[in-house]
């Protein structure tokens, strides 16, 4: 990643602990690049809040003006009747819990859109309806240089805090990954090129992202490589051809070509199987070949469990030490930790290999 000044952009777990613990004051706009997790932000809030609060999901962009402002009704007040609003229940305004309430894509919502946000943003009211005490009010964009159209006036951003979201970097990502079901081979892939999630600012000529104003068609963000794992988890089902439109359909041609690479070189290994029936015997990959190895790595992580941990580990070690480097680091990061570390066969190798860790 390129060089930044400080307080220039903010990781997605910077920007989810600024929503957190100062996003009751103030309201934040976050801009970044598209496909990079930043709608996710609310779904980590919900994991780490659970049901004391209501969490609202709001496609501005989708929305007219009516869909913030209300239907109007009328009333009698001291004998003069009167319009009133109702407003949308998806405002969450009738909650009987505070909210976080995320406006999507609201660099794209209509101007009388952005402008009936402002004051739910600066004061966490809708007409003259209060969002519940303690709620927070956050937004996201993407970066207007990508060309969708995105825009916010000054007006608007001196209401807020517009602060810019970077992208994950690989080792990042694999640690969401490992916790979220992504298939191995994808993992392995981005592990052996953490370039496919580069930005566009640090250079030219990198095949698999995109570069706006340049690039058409499909581009690997950490969103479709979400979908890649599908497609890959579903590979047995398919032919080799539908595979690989699949996959060009949502990483592009480049990224589809090497994801093909890795599973068929994949194929080419002892299953699961065999690994732990004869973790001595059966074969391993070629020290050269390192999608074979980065693959096997991220399978074990994927696949193992107490009672397959031990013979996975004698079947490691029998492969090169960075790759039992990579596995040991990268279990640690992921939902499996509590297994590796209560593992005897485990812990005698972090012990003999501490300079590895």
């Amino acid at each position: 990643m390129s060089e930044v000044s400080l307080g220039a952009v903010v990781s997605l777990a910077e920007a989810t602990d600024m929503i957190d613990h100062v996003g009751r004051n103030v309201s934040f706009i976050f801009k970044g690049e598209m496909g990079i997790g930043k709608s996710a932000m609310l779904k980590t809030l919900s994991e780490r809040h659970g049901d004391r609060y209501r969490y609202v999901y709001a496609e501005t962009q989708t929305f007219d003006v009516g869909d913030i402002t209300g239907v109007p009704f009328t009333e009698l007040v001291n004998g003069v009747k009167v319009t009133r609003f109702a407003p949308n229940i998806l405002t969450g305004v009738h909650s009987d819990k505070p909210i976080y309430f995320m406006a999507d894509e609201v660099g794209k919502a209509m101007r009388p859109v952005q402008n009936s946000l402002l004051r739910l943003f600066q004061s966490r009211m809708i007409g003259e309806y209060s969002l519940p005490e303690g709620s927070t009010v956050f937004g996201t964009t993407n970066l207007a240089v990508e060309g969708l159209g995105d825009h916010i006036q000054q007006h608007a951003q001196n209401r807020v805090s517009m602060v810019e979201i970077r992208k994950p970097t690989a080792a990042e990502w694999i640690v969401w990954a490992l916790s979220n079901g992504i298939n191995p081979v994808v993992i392995a892939w981005v592990k052996k090129f953490p370039h496919c999630l580069a930005s566009y600012r640090d250079g030219d000529g990198n095949p698999y992202i995109q570069y706006p104003a340049k690039t058409e068609g499909a581009v690997v963000t950490p969103r479709s490589l979400e979908n890649a794992s599908h497609i890959m988890w579903a590979r047995s089902k398919l032919t080799d051809n539908a595979v690989i439109a699949a996959l060009r359909g949502c990483v592009g041609m480049a990224a589809a070509t090497d994801l093909v690479t890795f599973a068929q070189t994949f194929d080419r290994m002892p299953s699961w199987e065999s690994t732990i029936s004869d973790p001595t015997g059966c074969a391993v990959p070629s020290a050269q070949d390192f999608a074979a190895n980065y693959v096997t790595v991220f399978s074990g992580i994927s696949l193992v469990d107490k009672a397959t941990m031990t013979p996975f580990m004698t079947y490691l070690k029998r492969l090169p030490k960075e790759y039992q480097g990579v596995f040991a680091l990268n279990i640690q990061s992921s939902p499996k930790r509590a297994i590796a570390q209560s593992n005897r066969s485990f812990i005698v190798w972090a012990t003999e290999n501490e300079w590895m860790m």
